[in-house]
């Protein structure tokens, strides 16, 4: 999301530009901490609440009413909304929601449901095909079972910075804080009818496609861009989204992008984590301003990240959190909270700071593996879970759904 984009501008429109730039994977620099989100949804059946394969349909439905900002995902019963570059939450907030009501009101019209979670409750890929795509059957190719089974949903949430070096720097500074960024964000304890006993399967399942999970350490932006250019020059990757790491530099947009998010239930939710993630970076790197000697790292932060990231898979937000390489440990909850309240000032400074209050008291918040499992007992039924989702998602949007699953 470099400054070339202009206001409101898509990822779209930014492909040819970023294909010559991939060439020197040269880093197209972000004016102030722009910001863009990516959220992947679920289309499901209107009457059995199950995944349906409905993108193809409302896909065209959208270009016929030259919707911009809905894309393709890699299953058909994916659909992804995506603003352009925000110069803060608030209007990344006036992009998604009139998006999500409009592509809601043309699924509905279809028969379909929209809703958002890391996973499927009980869906199964094996009733799923993948979007026809050159892209999507090449990386169907290469990762075989792991990729037919891919019914995933995430959000991404793309920060700008203004040069690679600092992007190495504040990657390096921010893997600390992934394992928090997804107990927050943990919403897919099922998986094919089962309950897999984790608060983010998502996160487990995708750390069986190659390039995924923490990053490497990169002590600077050269070391990272060899790396690149390695797999690159290799062909090991078509381009740099094959590389799937929770954070990530993308040069071609300048930016910084955290993939470390299920997809929350909400769009209040995403918007959120949305703040946070945009407060922390604005925090980091005034950080690294005053100490540049930090940009380097430590790569004991990697090490500690993989084991707290986890245990925020497994338990959520009733993980423990790895302090210090001495052992320290303590209630990555509490570590959160405290996080929210060192951040809320800069927050206030930057005007996401009523987005970051959305959260609190953190001791209260209820994530969405814990609602799902909540629905699950005191219903018993798919269908009722399914029905609750799809109606918490038409209600935000000011919406009643035409009729919930029975």
């Amino acid at each position: 999301m470099g400054i070339s984009m202009g206001k409101g501008a898509g990822y779209a429109n930014l492909d040819a530009a970023a294909s010559a730039r991939q060439e020197t994977l040269a880093f197209s620099p972000s004016s102030g901490t722009s910001i863009g989100v990516e959220v992947e949804m679920q289309i499901l059946d209107r009457d059995t609440g199950d995944l349906a394969a409905g993108a193809v349909g409302i896909l065209n439905a959208c270009q016929h009413e030259s919707l911009a900002g809905v894309s393709s995902e890699f299953m058909q019963s994916m659909i992804e909304i995506k603003t352009g570059v925000c110069k803060n939450v608030s209007e990344v907030e006036s992009q998604l929601y009139p998006l999500a009501r409009r592509v809601h009101n043309i699924a509905t019209s279809m028969g379909y449901e929209i809703a958002m979670a890391g996973t499927h409750p009980f869906g199964r890929s094996s009733a799923n095909a993948i979007f026809p795509n050159e892209r999507y059957t090449r990386i169907l190719d290469r990762l075989g079972w792991v990729g037919s089974h891919a019914l995933i949903f995430g959000v991404h949430v793309h920060v700008g910075v203004p040069s690679g070096e600092l992007a190495i720097g504040l990657i390096n500074a921010l893997v600390q804080y992934l394992p928090h960024l997804l107990a927050l964000s943990s919403n897919s304890p099922y998986w094919q009818g089962v309950d897999t006993g984790l608060a983010s399967f998502r996160a487990a399942y995708y750390g069986l496609k190659p390039r995924s999970g923490v990053p490497p350490y990169f002590a600077n932006w050269r070391d990272c861009r060899n790396y690149m250019q390695i797999l690159l020059g290799s062909q090991a990757i078509g381009s740099l989204k094959d590389i799937y790491w929770d954070i990530r530099p993308r040069p071609e947009f300048g930016t910084i992008e955290f993939r470390i998010f299920d997809a929350p239930l909400t769009l209040g939710a995403t918007l959120g984590l949305a703040a946070l993630t945009r407060t922390l970076v604005i925090a980091t790197e005034r950080r690294l301003a005053e100490r540049p000697q930090l940009c380097r790292g430590d790569a004991r932060k990697q090490w500690m990240a993989l084991e707290n990231k986890w245990s925020a898979i497994r338990y959520g937000m009733q993980a423990s959190y790895l302090r210090t390489p001495s052992g320290k440990r303590r209630s990555i909850a509490h570590d959160a909270a405290e996080l929210v309240d060192r951040l809320l000032p800069i927050a206030r400074e930057s005007g996401d700071d009523r987005f970051l209050r959305s959260m609190k008291p953190l001791e209260r918040l209820e994530v969405g593996a814990e609602t799902q499992r909540r629905l699950y007992r005191e219903s018993g039924s798919w269908q009722l879970v399914m029905g609750g989702m799809t109606k918490r998602f038409s209600d935000e949007l000011g919406e009643r759904p035409k009729r919930a699953p029975s």
